[in-house]
């Protein structure tokens, strides 16, 4: 039985649990090690019964947060300095010396693009199809305007064919991350965006399945991979489900990941506890003593929650437009508001607007009178209720994780063939 190292990005509560969903279909097969610089989610890792190697230097919560808001564009800063990244990739070649993985599968952890190199051990990333180099390739219009107005059309189409372009020739590099391979001898590819790729990528979204994409050799669709806590729905919850509908109240489902802030939570439940709705919102760490009484008494805020076994219980729900929450929301058959904090969060609400499950705002939009039309539009339109159904419906076969899991098993038992 070969090692397979899974080394997601563990502040990243989506990349951890896709992680964990994959190797849940593939420890049959392999043993299925983790390890990450974060101790946030960590904590999942151990739950759902992996071994975990924390590795060093860790990354501190303000770090992650840091991370965070570049990712989202909001800051220029990030804590990779050459000196960083070479801690890192000293740490990550001990743990493949000690366990001389077969394959190693990651998120964002960019620093295995040199170690996993460096140790002759093919790189598998896990990933979404938004702001790929095939993505960019193809993307005839980019959802960065708001709106569907002639000049929104016009600025998106421009931004696609321009993106496309800068792609296409830049060549930048952190600092950090160029110094360190150079230090190793590894040679990452020349265009930025095919350095963030790995050897064999698998694509979890669901663009595939909605338009005629085509993908050069190393990249493969699998299919949807979300987060399935191994927990029970908490009585709680279900109580509050059950007075709502005794009430004839809808449920609506918030949740923020872990790429929010503040701000946008309490704006968004602000908003909520304004209409006669029960709310199970699982975003606890973005809040503050006080902020529930604010909020009022159909506001009911938890940690997380296993939100694939709420489809049931919701009617729909608000999210932020990362990957797994879309795609649990897709599955609950139930539509949804997406508000988008960055370019591929943004993609994927606008993908799913398009399809017609969806309403889509910008952090920016997602105020006061436009918020409140948003929310109604979501409750009441019956086309958004109907086309999610049949987004649900189409997907319902696919089994992410598990073609995943498939694609991992045959890199290592037949590397010719992938």
């Amino acid at each position: 039985m070969s090692t397979v190292l899974f080394a997601p990005e563990t502040f990243n509560l989506a990349e951890t649990t896709r992680a964990i969903e994959v190797a849940r279909r593939l420890r049959d097969r392999h043993e299925c090690v983790f390890a990450g610089y974060s101790q946030r989610y960590a904590g999942l890792v151990e739950e759902a019964g992996f071994e975990y190697h924390p590795l060093s230097p860790e990354l501190t919560d303000a770090q992650a947060d840091q991370l965070i808001r570049f990712d989202q564009g909001r800051s220029a800063n990030h804590p990779f300095t050459a000196g960083v990244v070479r801690a890192r990739v000293e740490s990550e070649l001990e743990l493949n010396t000690l366990l001389r993985p077969a394959a190693t599968v990651i998120g964002t952890t960019l620093s295995q693009a040199v170690s996993a190199r460096v140790s002759g051990i093919p790189l598998v990333y896990v990933k979404p199809f938004a702001y790929s180099w095939p993505h960019l390739r193809q993307a005839r219009s980019l959802p960065l305007a708001p709106g569907n107005g002639r000049s929104a059309r016009t600025v998106n189409a421009g931004a696609a064919r321009l993106l496309r372009e800068v792609a296409r020739y830049a060549s930048y590099k952190p600092r950090g991350f160029a110094r360190v391979a150079r230090e190793y001898g590894v040679r990452l590819p020349r265009r930025t965006v095919e350095a963030l790729d790995g050897d064999v990528n698998l694509i979890t979204s669901i663009s595939g399945y909605l338009h005629p994409y085509r993908l050069p050799p190393n990249y493969h669709w699998v299919g949807p991979v979300y987060a399935r806590l191994d927990q029970e729905v908490p009585p709680e919850v279900s109580e509050l489900v059950g007075k709502a509908r005794d009430a004839d109240r809808r449920v609506v489902y918030c949740a923020m990941g872990s790429s929010a802030n503040r701000d946008i939570v309490l704006r968004v439940l602000r908003e909520l506890s304004r209409l006669p709705v029960t709310v199970i919102a699982p975003v606890a760490r973005y809040l503050e003593q006080g902020d529930l009484e604010e909020l009022g008494p159909r506001v009911h805020v938890f940690d997380l929650l296993p939100a694939h076994k709420l489809g049931d219980l919701i009617d729909a729900s608000v999210i932020h437009g990362g990957e797994g929450t879309v795609q649990t929301a897709v599955a609950s058959g139930k539509p949804f508001l997406g508000i988008g904090l960055q370019p591929e969060q943004r993609w994927n609400v606008d993908d799913c607007a398009r399809f017609g499950n969806a309403v889509g705002l910008s952090p920016q939009q997602a105020r006061g009178e436009r918020l409140r039309r948003a929310l109604e539009t979501l409750l009441h339109d019956p086309w958004l209720r109907t086309r999610a159904e049949e987004l649900r419906r189409r997907l319902s076969g696919i089994d992410g994780a598990r073609n995943a899991a498939d694609r991992i098993h045959d890199l290592v038992t037949d590397p010719e063939a992938s």
